[in-house]
């Protein structure tokens, strides 16, 4: 199911007994994860492993425990890693058969992973599972604005969206952003955004593809960024490919109009600066060249998530100076 259907079973309160999370919005899931299992029982009933932290028997065990007072028992998994199908079934079973046994498994792996696992999380034994896409951006807009209301943090939308502009649209970054603004204990604008607020977006990747697509040495931003304590080659990848969309958003409209509209392109606004400087560089790659640039970040991201036998610090660099050899 998605999650309007889920929505609509946590407000009835008729949710199943065990239930799959997965999808690409750590966010959501984190937040809906709390939800349901809030509505499960107290957290004083819960069990969670936690990656490999994991093991049947004793997971099989807490779930079949009855209890004296009626207690739920919550089983949580966060992992990566496939559950054998066995063990799976097993667990869906017992909380199909015992009336205050819960289960819910967080998928962290490939969505193409989370697929196969779907398929035991059968409603003939009391049991769904919801996928979360990334939401858009009028969305992401909007958790945002009623995450500051929830920390009490005072901050207009415009800044909210230059905040979610500056960590490459990821909503986990955005809140954590939001958090740290909160301490200052102020009403935040733009300005505040720009000397407090930093992350894979503005002194970083927008520094990085300027250099990459004017042809400067860029090895020593790679390494800048790769310290970062929320950075990692994937993620990296992922904010280069937010950017490089945005630029052939701004090449096409560029050429089709003559002249650049934010709103229309990116459906939110930019500052005026900001917005000429991406103009500037979308036109400086030819249209053939962002194919090209796009397949190879694709090939780049697939090497780095399968291979387990090579430096993956000197293949990212490497890999990028190969691409900015296309320019």
């Amino acid at each position: 199911m998605y999650k309007q259907a889920l929505d609509a079973l946590i407000l009835q309160k008729k949710l199943p007994k065990s239930i799959l999370i997965y999808g690409e919005c750590p966010f959501l899931r984190d937040i809906y994860l709390k939800k349901i299992s809030s509505i499960y029982g107290e957290k004083e009933d819960r069990l969670t492993y936690y990656f490999d932290e994991y093991d049947y028997k004793s997971a099989k065990n807490f779930i079949s425990q009855s209890s004296l007072f009626g207690n739920a028992n919550i089983l949580i998994i966060k992992s990566e890693k496939k559950i054998p199908k066995k063990e799976l079934d097993s667990l869906i079973k017992i909380c199909h058969n015992s009336q205050n046994s819960f289960f819910i498994l967080e998928h962290f792996g490939p969505d193409a992973n989370a697929k196969d696992i779907a398929k035991a999380f059968s409603k003939k034994f009391s049991a769904d599972f919801v996928r979360f896409f990334k939401p858009n951006h009028h969305e992401a807009i909007s958790y945002l604005l009623k995450y500051s209301k929830k920390i009490s943090l005072d901050i207009d939308r415009y800044a909210v969206e230059q905040l979610y502009n500056l960590q490459n649209e990821e909503l986990s970054l955005s809140v954590k952003e939001l958090e740290k603004l909160a301490i200052l204990d102020k009403k935040i604008d733009s300005k505040d955004i720009d000397y407090f607020s930093f992350g894979l977006g503005a002194t970083t990747i927008e520094k990085l593809m300027e250099q990459f697509v004017l042809k400067k040495d860029i090895k020593s931003i790679v390494y800048d960024i790769s310290e970062m304590a929320n950075a990692n080659e994937i993620l990296i990848i992922n904010s280069i490919e937010n950017f490089l969309t945005q630029l052939f958003l701004f090449h096409i409209y560029i050429k089709s109009h003559g002249n650049f509209n934010v709103i229309d392109i990116l459906g939110y606004p930019l500052p005026p600066q900001l917005a000429n400087k991406r103009a500037e560089l979308s036109i400086k790659i030819k249209l053939p060249t962002y194919k090209k640039l796009f397949y190879e970040l694709t090939n780049i991201e697939l090497t780095l998530k399968k291979s387990t036998h090579i430096d993956k610090d000197s293949f990212f660099v490497s890999s990028l100076i190969k691409l900015q050899s296309f320019l």
